[in-house]
């Protein structure tokens, strides 16, 4: 649909997020977990295009999001001890999203470095004035239910003939550079 100087699209991708997220919503209204938001989010940020692709980057962001949930958690131990003092907000928050960051970076997960720091942020923040620790761990396992959601949901759903048809583009570009080098 075009409108103007803007188009807009209805593709593959956007389905199957949208599906995922309505996946997630009746999971979550089913199991009564309670406030779907983080799932759903982790969904929309591991679907890609293709299922090998959403793969790799859900891989990263299991990865990221544990990291961000276990600097989560020490947080929320720190809200805990100091009974949420503060300090511990302007201080200890910053430093330990610092860390989350150089972590990631350190075992190259470049990649992982914004869900990483989504995921910390989002439990941390999101915790209840009696800071629970079962809440943090909740809302890591929330991340994972929708980073595999978006994985199952581009299992086997991909574009037909996309495949074949970069494949041919390609050794045709490949072609026309050789005739140019000749």
């Amino acid at each position: 649909m075009e409108l103007g100087k803007f188009k807009f699209r209805l593709g593959l991708r956007t389905v199957k997020t949208g599906l995922a997220v309505m996946i997630i919503i009746i999971l979550f209204l089913l199991l009564h977990r309670g406030n779907p938001m983080i799932a759903c989010l982790a969904a929309v940020f591991a679907m890609r295009q293709d299922f090998g692709t959403t793969v790799n980057f859900g891989t990263r962001r299991v990865l990221a999001n544990a990291i961000g949930g276990v600097f989560a958690m020490i947080y929320v131990f720190f809200i805990v001890q100091t009974h949420g003092a503060h300090w511990v907000e302007i201080i200890v928050a910053p430093g330990l999203l610092m860390m989350v960051i150089i972590l990631n970076d350190g075992i190259n997960n470049n990649k992982g470095i914004i869900g990483a720091c989504a995921a910390y942020l989002m439990i941390s923040m999101m915790v209840p004035a009696d800071g629970e620790y079962l809440y943090a761990f909740s809302r890591v396992i929330d991340t994972f239910i929708g980073t595999i959601v978006a994985i199952i949901m581009n299992y086997g759903v991909e574009p037909t003939g996309v495949a074949d048809e970069v494949r041919r583009d390609l050794a045709k570009l490949q072609a026309k550079e050789n005739m140019t080098k000749k």
